[in-house]
């Protein structure tokens, strides 16, 4: 490799000196390129990493992640993307939950709970924007994680495959051409993907003759060269003690193949355009072009074969590229690509990371610590050092500045852009060769520019209908209440009854009053069909699952799993009022002793008591055509079963309808005894008790009735839930070493002198493992792993 190296600097330093300089002048087919690149890059592109506390869970935990979205124009974090739809799938496809995250400040966080009864396998984590749907490429992002049963007794991990290998070549420029130098890439996986274990082959002649030794890297991936005639060659490895050669496509007769190097030079690019003397006629005379552009932005020049020499150099600076993933195209006179090349410009700078001190305070480590950078915002997954849960597959890198212009995800791309050398350099550039294309494909950008048809997402819209006839709707006003969320705004009528809130954040289950007023500031009684018309969104392209194409090879090894404390979850921030006992005036009654007791007064009173009664344990269905509420105990019998109505009592007395509650006022009630788990007997099964009292029962035997219409939002966005580490029976076991996650911590944001601190249970741990990822206001990335000694 080091060799290889050398011989490219001699040769790029001659070349650099015989270069000729090419014309960048404009002209009507240049112009027309320009243009067109730019209307098809118009449209601002989101890409989304997410995070994860690991990426292998067992049934029962939830699947911890923090999201970030960035502009790929601005190569910033994406400050107004707001609505992030998020599923779970399993290896077949099949969805198994949907959610709506919300996004602020480019960025975001969430989980997704996982049942008891998953079976052990694959499972895909999926997020896309609305706005994504209006491209023709797939925007969107996927990532694979594995979930374990916790009843079974193995852990199944796939293995590489030695025995189906597959050998893929990837000419400099898409083709490779008779009678000149050739640059091909290679890659050589089993045939599922997956990395083996080889560092060297041999190019073999068509007669059997050992032309040069071909060096592969860790990830079985690079490069030759060959000057081939039309016949067969073919490369030749030595894999698990047997020989697998592959076959080297066939020569074509004419075109273009490139020599592009963008590493090895100190901020020049050289770029070397070859033909054969059978092709070299159809370029004299007319135009041809070599288009560098990285999205919209774009820099073309003029090739020039008019001298008749058979190869063309090109060499600028690289101020031309633009950091991250350029893509490099000739094109003919006709506007045809001929030749296409990836190259990459490194930025400039990214984050780094130092910790200032490292101290342990009883069981908890607290790390101080400083970037380069202020404003960062980053997340930590803290695991114990030999922990099995975590690959290094996805990274940040890899999806804001390789993934974007891949037809195939990259993986480890974080080995590329932490401590870059020279070497790293040149194999980044190998992984771009060995892309097949470009994901942005030149037929598309020269004819069809995306359109806006969805739109970009900002909060939830809510849309009601007016169910009757209103004498001028323009007198009207419909108020929207919600006072858990601050929200206590009116709007307009049209002509058609309808009525609209926009850039909402309402989380799932919201319960929201909306009162139809009049043009004298009445409450008028009314009949609404409210309903999100943005909530969770479906996309529109196939899920991209990575197809097997062959049988999977994987072995079950008996390795010691996590026990977990059942039922049970570490709390941080539980206070518990031991005087509230004495104040309640009805809790030692025989009835309400198995209940929990809470007590109003005019400094609790602000909130509406469905959304008292929904943060307690029960469920509101919204009963739009009755205009009521159902309320449910969240307590299932068994898994599959039907959620149970909830026995609720006013004054003692039971209600038969829920209407009565649509109007009492938290300011009439005194106390409220309930349990969300409470079994009743009774022949419809219900489960739990709510049994409300009201003050001054002697004035008001009966509540006015509320002219205001409940409704609960569905498929809103979902609760920020703080972390709550799952309880594990032991954590000196090897269970717990080998998948127990110690902290999970998805947003830390630097102060404007760079430094921050966080700090973690050390679980008795010797040494833990950290992996932190993150961007700047700027858009500058991290993406390392870190081991820290806590002893």
């Amino acid at each position: 490799m080091q060799h290889t190296l050398l011989r490219l600097y001699i040769v790029l330093f001659f070349s650099l000196a015989i270069s000729i300089s090419y014309s960048q002048e404009t002209s009507p087919q240049k112009d027309s390129i320009s243009k067109k690149i730019e209307d098809y890059f118009f449209l601002e592109r989101e890409n989304i990493h997410l995070h994860f506390s690991k990426t292998t869970f067992f049934t029962g935990e939830k699947i911890w992640l923090k999201g970030y979205v960035y502009h790929r124009k601005k190569s910033a974090p994406f400050f107004t993307t707001t609505n992030v739809n998020a599923s779970l799938y399993n290896e077949k496809g099949d969805k198994i939950e949907d959610k709506l995250f919300y996004s602020k400040n480019g960025s975001f966080i969430g989980n997704f709970e996982l049942d008891d009864e998953l079976p052990s396998g694959k499972y895909y984590v999926h997020v896309f924007t609305n706005w994504m749907k209006n491209f023709k490429e797939d925007e969107s992002s996927i990532y694979k994680i594995n979930i374990i049963n916790k009843n079974d007794s193995s852990y199944s991990r796939d293995i590489a495959d030695y025995s189906q290998v597959n050998i893929t070549f990837y000419p400099e420029g898409s083709s490779i051409i008779e009678g000149i130098k050739n640059n091909i890439g290679i890659k050589v996986r089993d045939c599922n993907g997956n990395i083996l274990s080889i560092s060297e082959g041999e190019l073999v002649s068509p007669t059997g003759q050992i032309l040069q030794k071909i060096s592969l890297n860790k990830f079985g991936l690079g490069k030759f060269e060959l000057v081939p005639d039309l016949k067969t060659y073919k490369v030749r490895f030595v894999i698990d003690d047997k020989k697998v050669e592959g076959i080297i496509p066939a020569a074509s007769t004419k075109g273009i193949s490139l020599d592009a190097n963008s590493y090895a030079l100190k901020d020049k690019t050289i770029i070397k355009i070859r033909t054969n003397a059978a092709s070299i006629e159809n370029y004299i005379g007319k135009p041809v072009l070599m288009v560098v552009h990285q999205d919209d932005k774009s820099a073309i020049f003029d090739v020039d074969f008019k001298n008749k020499n058979l190869e063309q150099t090109i060499a600028f600076t690289n101020d031309i590229l633009f950091p991250g993933v350029n893509t490099i195209r000739i094109i003919d006179s006709e506007n045809n690509q001929i030749a296409e090349r990836l190259v990459f410009k490194y930025p400039k700078e990214n984050l780094k990371l130092d910790f200032e001190s490292i101290k342990k305070e009883k069981d908890t480590a607290v790390i101080k610590s400083r970037f380069n950078f202020i404003n960062t915002n980053i997340s930590i997954s803290v695991l114990p050092q030999e922990s099995l849960a975590i690959d290094e597959e996805n990274d940040i890198y890899g999806d804001f500045l390789l993934n974007p212009y891949f037809n195939e995800k990259s993986a480890y791309s974080k080995y590329y852009f932490n401590e870059i050398t020279p070497k790293k350099a040149y194999e980044l550039d190998i992984l771009l060769l060995t892309q097949e294309s470009s994901k942005y494909k030149w037929q598309d950008i020269k004819n069809s520019a995306p359109k806006t048809e969805f739109d970009f997402d900002f909060g939830l819209t809510l849309k009601g209908t007016v169910n009757q006839t209103l004498s001028n709707p323009k007198n009207f006003k419909v108020n929207m209440l919600a006072l858990q969320y601050g929200i206590n705004e009116s709007t307009t009528i049209n002509e058609k009854n309808e009525f609209y809130f926009n850039n909402l954040v309402l989380e799932e289950s919201a319960f929201i009053n909306f009162n139809l007023i009049d043009e004298k500031n009445r409450s008028t009684a009314f009949k609404v069909y409210p309903q999100l018309v943005n909530g969770r969104r479906a996309f529109n392209k196939t899920l991209q699952i990575k197809n097997k194409f062959c049988p999977v090879k994987s072995e079950s090894v008996a390795i010691e799993m996590p026990e977990f404390a059942i039922g049970s979850i570490t709390l941080d921030d539980v206070e518990i009022n031991k005087t509230v006992k004495k104040k309640l005036k009805r809790g030692s009654s025989l009835a309400n002793s198995h209940l929990i007791g809470f007590q109003f007064t005019e400094k609790n009173n602000q909130m509406d008591l469905l959304q008292f009664i929904q943060i307690h344990g029960f469920e509101l269905v919204n009963d739009v055509m009755a205009s009521t509420i159902q309320i449910l105990s969240r307590t299932r019998n068994s898994f599959r079963a039907q959620k149970l109505s909830a026995l609720i009592y006013v004054d003692d007395v039971q209600l038969l309808s829920n209407d009565m509650l649509l109007g009492l006022r938290m300011s009439e009630i005194d106390e409220i005894y309930l349990n969300p788990h409470a079994i009743v007997p009774s022949m419809k099964g219900n489960m739990g008790v709510i049994k409300i009292y009201r003050k001054n029962i002697m004035d008001s035997t009966e509540p006015s009735k509320s002219k205001a219409v409940p409704y609960i939002v569905k498929q809103g966005f979902s609760k920020n839930e703080a972390f709550k580490n799952i309880s594990y029976t032991s954590t000196e076991s090897a269970g717990f070493r080998n998948f127990g996650l110690m902290d999970w911590i998805p947003n830390t944001i630097t102060n404007e002198t760079n430094n921050f601190t966080f700090k973690f249970p050390t679980y008795g741990q010797k040494k833990a493992r950290l992996l932190i990822e993150g961007f700047s206001a700027d858009g500058k990335l991290i993406s390392e792993i870190r081991t820290i000694d806590l002893e």
